[in-house]
Parts: structure tokens; sequence; C-alpha cells
């Protein structure tokens, strides 16, 4: 895993790679087309803009010729190939002018070559030519490029004795992209690329390699730099390169399919060689068995003269190299000093089962104390090496946010060795006069997982491109108190975590660490970390992410904050990580809440043992179970939902509110089964979410003053009744509408309501009485009618709630219920109404009464029902006009009441005014 960004102090040193100049392209205004395969074919005319040979063809030959007879502007020229023509050149192996464009040697190695470009042209190949030799008798290249503005397109299985394509101490601007060259007929080919003293600004693209015999160390190699004097090679630029060697296969003149050389060679490795600007990026690189990478160095003293070089976004798999120890290294810097910026970066290095036994390595020679290197070595991936990356004599050297694969030599846990070693078995290895030797910060107690930092702990800034969520995690750490150089000032600390004792994912950065102790919170990636492998991708695990549990150990790499270089340390010893990272729930009433309650919104409180996503927390995910209460009007209504469900402000995603409505009176308990939310690390609950008392009953506000009585039809007074709030219900904050329906019994019996549509008014308790008649008829004795009713409201305590419901109970004649008040005054005791009547003075007809005098009144009800509507009467509902006597004006029920019988209830209050008292039937 790779480092995410580093900090300022080395943003200058590893700044954006080469840019190799391009020629500036006019339109095309000759283009000549190569209709024939023939490798011999020399242009009649050269100049005239036509490509012509004896034998009426164009051939490459006769077009090169005539392209640099022509000296074009850049992009003027174009050699292109005939449509349907294909096939393979194949060149005559005799060295003279009539057969090779260039008969003098255009390498060390190569005594000429077949074709030679000296002037701006693009030629596009299309993938259709090749050029193929059937001999070694001479070695020879098939191009040299002797010329500024040249263009390479598509070139497949370009192939010679030698060189494919020399790029000549005149070639300036030069571009080869697209195309792929295997060695399989034979094994004549040695290098693909030849770079000579004064090449400047070439670039080889988006091309496949395979292949290409290896000589030597010194004569052989994919990218050779040849140099004969010490004219600087400049700006020289390889991407998105594909190599893949065989892992077995035959190198012989027959079959070169097994063959294999060097990724680069310098010959002669030495100051001779001045490349100033090289970079090799976004590359693949496969099975470099017996062959170097990059070796700049010739033994411990001598090595090309090196600057800005670039190593930057490629993959170097199952390689074994060619020798062990430092001078074998897959990259192995020339000695001495680095000019510019130099920097090997985001790289994967990964070693085959045995060879080389060092990544990086670099002596610098000179550089000491705190002088800056200008070489950065971050954000690489490595494995497989015995020694990781080993550094001398390097002065300041920013090596930052590199990570190891399990295979890579280390100390063993608690991996003490590993903060102070040199020379052995380390991932980082900071020789004599390198980084200072600067001691390292290191852990001092494990990491455990954590709902979310401590209000003190430094949040490392999690590696971009996890797979899967994260969780967080704190340890302490402190600054080294023994050791060669104890670092001062501010610090950043790169943090880490392996399986073991290595560093396979890397977590993050702290910065400006000042103090001697200090709390660090790391972000743990979820589930398995792709890395590269040798052979096939690998993984790196530090949460399970089946069970949530954490496994393995943090480690901690040193910078201090010098510029224009970080002054990097070898890495610290290990501590465990502990914990789990799926969340627990826990589903309570909220605080405040209470129960029972006639408010509509029922709070719940959801609180996790880690930071959900609030995404995953939906209503959904919430499970309500209503059961009916002794005041349920209608249990098919009860209609529990979750409204809403809210993250706590400032929770940081551990607890989030849960608001539930249903529609009537209800006992109302809530749940989360399990694996129904995610945490911010991707895990579910594992289980369901315990609770206390996650239950609250709901009690629906809403009541009728009369939910039953009797109607005769034709009756002109008719019955009231209103529908009205409970006491302590919440106050209403808009209208609350109802719409009242009458039932087809009571349509058909002519019963209607002298409004449909009663409103309780802000602020108000109750409707206006709703008077409700029947029209003269018929009806069988105590026939049942139902006025149903909705509500609407925008006080959401009152919408949409169940409303009770009234029934009349319809008589063709009165059953003559007579009722008889009377008053009392001065009653002592108002238990009942015979009490009231011994105890009180009746109150005459005419009589004064005063304020706040104490009133008792006794009402006395017979069933006077005779002839053919002789009845029992049932459940009798005593009500008065003056809505302060009983409950809301309801003074009492009587359950029966036989023909002839009487019963008496009562009701007491307070006078607020003077007035008369006086009884009355009805």
């Amino acid at each position: 895993m790779r480092l995410v960004a580093a900090v300022t102090a080395c943003l200058g040193l590893i700044a954006g790679a080469i840019v190799v100049a391009g020629p500036a392209m006019s339109a095309p205004s000759h283009e000549l087309v190569i209709t024939s395969t023939a490798f011999s074919g020399i242009d009649q005319t050269p100049g005239d803009g036509v490509c012509l040979t004896a034998a009426g063809t164009c051939t490459l030959r006769s077009a090169l010729e005539e392209s640099n007879a022509l000296k074009g502007a850049p992009g003027a020229v174009v050699i292109t190939v005939q449509p349907g023509l294909s096939g393979t050149i194949r060149p005559v192996m005799t060295r003279s002018a009539a057969n090779w464009m260039q008969t003098s040697a255009v390498s060390s190695w190569d005594d000429g070559a077949f074709y030679r470009i000296t002037a701006p042209v693009t030629i596009d190949l299309d993938n259709r030519l090749s050029i193929i030799p059937t001999s070694e008798s001479v070695e020879g290249a098939a191009f040299e490029v002797a010329g500024p503005d040249v263009v390479l397109k598509n070139f497949t299985n370009i192939l010679s004795s030698g060189t494919s394509i020399v790029m000549g101490e005149q070639a300036k601007r030069v571009s080869l992209t697209g195309g792929s060259t295997v060695t399989k007929e034979n094994y004549y080919p040695e290098r693909f690329v030849v770079y000579r003293q004064g090449a400047s600004d070439i670039s080889v693209s988006d091309y496949s390699l395979q292949g290409f015999f290896h000589e030597s160390q010194q004569t052989s190699g994919l990218f050779l730099f040849n140099a004969t004097t010490t004219t600087p090679m400049k700006n020289i630029t390889i991407s998105r390169v594909s190599v893949n060697y065989t892992s077995g296969g035959t190198c012989n003149g027959s079959d070169g399919s097994g063959c294999r050389t060097n990724l680069t060679t310098f010959s002669p490795r030495d100051s001779n060689v001045v490349l100033d600007g090289f970079s090799f990026q976004d590359s693949v690189v496969k099975n470099l068995n017996g062959a170097t990478g990059f070796k700049f160095s010739n033994g411990g003293n001598s090595g090309v003269r090196l600057s800005n070089l670039t190593i930057s976004g490629n993959q170097f798999l199952n390689s074994t190299g060619d020798g062990s120890g430092d001078e074998y290294a897959f990259i192995t810097l020339p000695p001495g000093t680095l000019n510019g910026e130099n920097k090997i970066s985001r790289n994967d290095i990964v070693r085959a089962a045995s060879g080389q036994s060092i990544a990086i390595r670099w002596d610098g020679l000179t550089r000491s104390g705190t002088v800056p290197s200008g070489l950065s070595i971050t954000d690489n991936f490595i494995d497989g090496y015995d020694s990781s990356i080993r550094l001398s004599r390097s002065g300041l050297t920013t090596v930052s946010g590199n990570t190891f694969g399990t295979r890579s030599g280390s100390q063993g846990r608690p991996a003490t060795g590993e903060e102070t070693g040199d020379g052995g078995a380390l991932l980082v290895d900071n020789g004599t006069d390198s980084n200072l030797s600067v001691a390292t910060w290191f852990p001092t107690s494990n990491a455990a997982v954590v709902a979310a930092p401590s209000s003190a702990a430094l949040v490392a800034k999690p590696r971009a491109g996890f797979t899967g969520g994260t969780c967080a995690a704190e340890f302490a750490v402190q600054r080294p108190v023994t050791g060669q150089n104890i670092p001062t000032g501010p610090v950043s600390l790169d943090l880490y975590w392996t399986a073991d004792r290595t560093a396979e994912i890397y977590l993050g950065r702290v910065t400006g660490v000042t103090a001697a102790t200090a709390s660090v919170t790391v972000a743990l990636p979820v589930g398995p970390q792709p890395l590269a492998g040798a052979t096939a991708p690998i993984s790196a695990q530090a949460v399970n992410a089946t069970t949530g549990d954490v496994s393995g150990f943090v480690r901690v790499q040193t910078h201090v904050e010098t510029t224009p270089q970080l002054t990097s340390s070898q890495f610290s010893r290990t501590v465990a990580v502990t914990g789990n990272c799926r969340p627990t729930l826990a589903l309570e009433q909220a605080a405040g809440q209470n129960d029972p309650t006639m408010s509509r919104d029922l709070r719940y409180l959801l609180t996790s043992s880690l930071p959900l996503d609030p995404s995953t927390v939906t209503p959904d995910d919430v499970q309500l179970a209503a059961t009916a209460t002794a005041n349920t009007l209608d249990t098919a209504r009860i209609n529990p939902r979750v409204v809403s469900v809210t993250p706590v402000a400032g929770k940081n995603g551990l607890q989030f509110e849960v608001v539930a409505r249903v529609d009537d009176s209800a006992a109302v308990s809530a749940g989360i089964a399990a694996g129904r939310v995610t945490s911010t690390s991707g895990l579910s609950n594992t289980a369901a979410a315990t609770s206390v008392d996650a239950g609250i009953t709901f009690v629906n506000p809403l009541q009728v003053t009369a939910p039953r009585f009797t109607l005769v039809t034709g009756e002109k007074k008719g019955k009231t009744y209103a529908l009205m709030l409970r006491a302590g219900a919440p106050v209403p904050t808009s209208p609350v509408t109802f719409s009242s329906q009458v039932d087809a019994v009571g349509v058909e019996n002519g019963v209607h309501l002298s409004t449909d549509a009663p409103v309780i008014a802000p602020g108000g308790r109750s409707t206006e009485p709703i008077v409700v008649k029947a029209s003269a008829g018929d009806v069988r004795a105590n026939t049942k009618a139902t006025i149903a009713a909705t509500v609407a409201s925008s006080d959401t305590n009152y919408d949409g709630l169940v409303v009770p419901s009234v029934n009349p109970f319809l008589f063709a004649t009165d059953p003559t219920i007579d009722i008889e008040k009377r008053a009392f005054a001065a009653v002592t005791d108002a238990s009942t109404p015979a009490t009231i009547e011994q105890t009180g003075t009746p109150v005459l007809t005419g009589s004064r009464l005063v304020d706040g005098q104490a009133v008792c009144f006794v009402y006395t009800v017979t069933n006077r029902s005779a002839d053919d509507w002789v009845t029992n009467l049932h459940d009798i509902l005593v009500t008065d006009s003056d809505l302060r006597l009983g409950t809301g004006g309801l003074i009492g029920s009587i359950p029966q009441l036989a023909v002839g019988d009487s019963k008496k209830v009562a009701a007491c209050g307070t006078i607020f005014s003077n007035g008369s008292a006086e009884g009355w039937r009805r």
C-alpha cells in the first residue's frame, strides 16, 4: 500500500515526472504509401515528392529516402502502408550501400542500420509490416534515427541482428508509440532501443516487449544507454510499456520465445554516460530473471552520472535479478551525487521466491549530515527482499509511505531491532551518514478499536482507495529517549499495519507532532486489501469482513520535518491491535419521552457502539409492534410506522433519533433486527438491538361527549354531541377539521347533522355542539345508526387520527325518559344523589344564588315508555348542556332502566355569577 500524500517539506522534491518535448506538428503535405514488403528498392528521384523504385513500387527504404530528401517540417511528411498490404521484411545481411541505408557503426555493436531517418517524418506501419532477420552474420540495427521531430507509430516485431531502433546523437523529439515486438523465430536480436550521447526528448509508450538475447551485462538490454562521449542524454521517457517474459521457453537460433535480457543497460556503466532526465513510468515488467532492472552503478565507487530520475507507477513482478548483495539490487543507484529531483514512487517491486537480496540501494558516498540528497523513495510496495531499502552516506533522503509484504526481511516481533539495526534484514536501513540515523517514535500501548477518536488524539488521514470501509483504532506513541539521534522539533509520523512484523498496509500520517507523547487514531481497512504478488495478486486483512475481528499489529516511522527533504527514520517496534469492528446496538425510549403520552411523535434513541453509515439507518430498518389498549377505538387502524430516523447532531453517527407514530391508542415497541444497519466500516450489526424499555403507550386524545344516545324520529330538538380533546392533550396549533358521515342505516332513516365538518379551533378543546336529528317516520325500535368521522390538520398531533364514532339508537315514538333536575345548596355530603337530597337545602324556582356558592344538581331519570314501545332501556347517558358539570357535560350513565323505574345521578359545581335556580324536565 502507498502513501496518500507527502508533507509540504518534500513536495518540491517529488515533483511531477519528466515532460518530453514533442514536435510542433503541421498538416501533412506529402503522404508516401508503402506498396511492397521488399527489403531492397531505392527511390529513383529522392526529393521529388514521389516514392518510386525502378520496379514501380514504394518500399520502406525508398519512402525513407524520399522523406530524408524532402526535409519537411514536423508532421509534413507521413509514411503509411497501403491498405491490404501486410507481411514481413527480410533484411539482406550484407552490409553495403545497396542493401543498408547506413553502413557505418551506429552504436558500439551495430555496424550499420538497415534504415536511416534524418529528417522530420511520421511513420505509421499500422502493425502490418514487420522486420525480422534470418541471420546474425553481421550485427546491425533495423532503424537509426539521426534527425529531429520523428514520430514512429504502430511498430510491431521490428527486429534485427542487433538493435531494433538506435536513437542517434542527432535524435531530438522522437516518439515511438503503439505496437509489440517479440522474439519468436530466433535469438538474433539483443537490444530494442539504444540511446546515444546527445539524444534528447525521446519517448517510448504503449508498447509490449518480450525476448531479446542476453549476451552480457554490458552489451544487451531492452533499453540500452550507450555513450562514447560525455555529451548528456536528456529527457528519456518510457511509459506504459509491458514486458512479460516467459517463465520457461527456449532461446536459440530457431526459437527466441524464451530469451530474456536486462530491462535497462548502461554502457559503459560509469561517468561517461550522462543521463539528465530519465523517466520509467506506469509499466509492467514480469519474470525478469537472470537479468537486471536498473543497475546504474559499477561497483562501489563508480556509476553513471544521473539526474532527474523518475521510476514511478510500475509493477516489477517475479524478478530474480542477476546476483545478490549491494551491487545487484533491483534498483542500484549510482554511487555519489544525484542532481536535480529524483524519485522512486508508487511501484510494486516483488521478487520471485529467490534472487537478488535488495530492492533499492544507494550509497551517496559524499552525502552526510543535513545535506539534502535529492532523492525520495515513497509509496512503494516491496516484497520478497532480504533488505528492502538500504541507504548509506546519503544525507537526508525522504523514505515514506512504503509498504512491505510478508516475505520481506525484517526483525522478529516486537521488532525493536528494526529501530536501530544496520546491515541486516531490515525494511529500511539508514546506514552510515544517512538521515542522521534519526531514532523513531514508537507505540507504547496496544491499538484498540474505538467508536470515535478521543478529544486529544491525532487523527491520521487514511489512505485513499481502501477496498471497503474502515474501523477506527487508537494507540499511544512516544518520542524516543535513547538512540543515536533523538528527533527534535515537529515530526510527522507514518502509521502502518502488519499481520506479523513487516508493514503491509499504510494507514496514513499525522503531522506537526511536538509533545513527548501523543495518542493517534488510525482507520483500519475492513476486508482483504489487494497487494501485488509475484505471480498472482495477494492481499492483507486488518479487519475480518465477516466477523469484524481485528488482528495484527501497528508500527510507526518518523520523519523530522526538515526542508527541502524530510529526515526519515527506520521502522519502529510493533504493538497488537485489539477489538471488534461490528456495531452493537441499543434502542430505548428517548430521554424526556412521556409514557403514556398523547403527543403523536413517539421518540426512541438508537445508540451504536461504532459510528453507523447514515444511509443504512432508515425507517425500514426499525421494526414496530403495536398492541391495542383499553382506549383503542379500532385495532385495524392503529397503523404503526416510523416517520423519521435522524442522526443526532455532534454524535458522529453513534446516535440516531427514531420517531414513530400510530393513528389510535396502542402500546408501541421498537426494535432493529440483526444485519439491518451498517457501520462506517461496512460491517452490519450481528445481533438485534438490545433494550431495557423500548415501549411507549400512545393514548388517542380525541373523545366525543355522547358516543351513544336515543333519537326519536321527527323530534324537533334532536340530540347533541361534541368532539373534544382529552385532558392533557396537546394544544392544537392549527385547525383540527373533522369530516362526518352518516352510515346507510342512518341515511335511510333521515339522520342528519347540523354540520358535517365541525372544527376544533387552534388553542381550543372542543367543537361546537353538533345537533343530530332524524326525519319523522316509522323505524324499528332501537335501530342503531353510526356517525363516523375522519380528521385532518396541519398539526401532526391530530392529522389522520382515528376519530371515535357516535351511535344514535332510533325510535319512532319517544320511549319517554323523564329527567327531573333539582338544585340543592348547602350540601354537606355530596357522595351520592341520596345524600345530596338528605343533607342539602332545595333551591326553589326564583331563588337567588351568589357568586362562588356551591350547588349540587340531582337528575331523576324515569323510564315512561308505554304502548307498542314498552321497552327496557339500556346504556342511558345523562348529559347537561352546561359543559362545566360532570365530565364535559356528561353527568353519568345508567346501564339498564326497566319500564316505570327511576334512577338518579348527580353533579356538583360552583356558581360564577348571580342567577336563578330553576328545575325543568326533559
